[in-house]
């Protein structure tokens, strides 16, 4: 289809813009906006680069405490046993100290044993309230009452008394018990009590 020629009038008139350029200050703004954004960016990304880092490093040093915590218990267990080592050989020191006083009587009664004798078990306890008397058991294997009497003897001679003795003879076996105090000791108590007129 088309259209008739003719004349159209124009009536717009000339006008001058509504508002004026901006100012060179305020063209910048845009600019200041994208490179905020783009700064924004950035340090975000730093921010994020700097956080995993620093989770990467507390994770190291949970790592390197666990280690230390882990070394620390075990030096504290090979201390506590040590502690328990120490104890052992101090008290181990100890029942040997304690035991020297007994040594010259446990030689006495193995050397008294005669030829056809021969001492199958011997026991001595010693209580703690009162060490100066011992408690001892043995079994000799004899026929005869002599070996025994050549013990007590031997025993007699390092100044111990026996108290309450009792012998079993029978079939090849002795068995002796008896309280040994040592003579000493008794008279230093006889001694020290109070003498009545």
């Amino acid at each position: 289809m088309q259209i008739n020629a003719r004349q159209i009038d124009d009536f717009k008139n000339d006008r001058k813009d509504i508002t004026p350029p901006l100012p060179l200050v305020l063209r910048l703004v845009p600019i200041l906006f994208y490179c905020s954004i783009a700064v924004t960016v950035i340090l975000c990304s730093i921010f994020f680069i700097q956080f995993r880092v620093g989770i990467a490093k507390r994770d190291n040093h949970k790592a390197q405490t666990a280690v230390l915590n882990a070394q620390t218990q075990a030096s504290r267990n090979e201390r506590a046993a040590l502690e328990a080592q120490i104890k052992k050989a101090t008290d181990i020191q100890d029942w040997v100290q304690g035991s020297q006083p007994l040594q010259p009587l446990i030689v006495e009664i193995t050397r008294s044993m005669g030829p056809k004798a021969s001492l199958l078990e011997m026991r001595i306890d010693r209580s703690a309230d009162d060490p100066a008397q011992l408690k001892l058991e043995l079994q000799i294997g004899t026929d005869s009452t002599k070996q025994l009497d050549a013990t007590m003897e031997r025993i007699a001679s390092l100044d111990f008394r026996a108290f309450s003795p009792t012998r079993e003879l029978g079939r090849g076996l002795l068995d002796y018990k008896a309280m040994l105090v040592r003579r000493t000791a008794q008279q230093t108590e006889d001694s020290q009590a109070p003498k009545t007129p």
